[in-house]
């Protein structure tokens, strides 16, 4: 299952972003390379079927500090 992961992401990369960095938009380029990175380390994680820590208590925590 990893391995789909990996050639998925692979086709991905290859694919999506090239073109943002063809017509100049390098800052665009970064921010979707970046967020294709995170992505792809919790699809690759999910995968594995390794535990990937809720991000709610954070959230709720940063929520309730605001108010």
């Amino acid at each position: 299952m990893g391995a789909f992961v990996v050639l998925a992401y692979a086709v991905i990369v290859l694919l999506d972003p090239y073109g943002l960095l063809k017509r100049g938009m390098k800052r665009d380029f970064y921010v979707c390379s970046a967020l294709c990175l995170v992505s792809f380390c919790i699809a690759f994680a999910l995968s594995m079927h390794w535990k990937v820590p809720s991000p709610s208590p954070v959230i709720v925590n940063l929520v309730s500090h605001f108010y």
